[in-house]
């Protein structure tokens, strides 16, 4: 069964509100994000989050895919 996909646009928010954000939801549904029922894809258009985000989540125990997804946009993916 392939993994359920929970998407979250944070188009138009800035460092630290993407990473706060992202946590929240990322703990709101911990337990299948854990057992790998879930991923999650989060938009984000602010730079920072290139360096923010894998060190955050791969603290967490988390593996952290980006990929830039046109001129100022990147699909950042949060996988067990």
């Amino acid at each position: 069964m392939e993994p359920e996909i929970i998407k979250l646009n944070l188009e138009g928010e800035i460092c630290p509100y993407t990473l706060i954000l992202s946590i929240r939801k990322a703990e709101e549904i911990k337990k299948d994000l854990d057992t790998g029922i879930k991923i999650l894809e989060i938009i984000v258009d602010h730079p920072p989050i290139v360096d923010n985000f894998p060190e955050e989540f791969s603290r967490r125990g988390y593996r952290v895919e980006i990929k830039k997804i046109g001129l100022s946009n990147w699909l950042v993916r949060i996988i067990k």
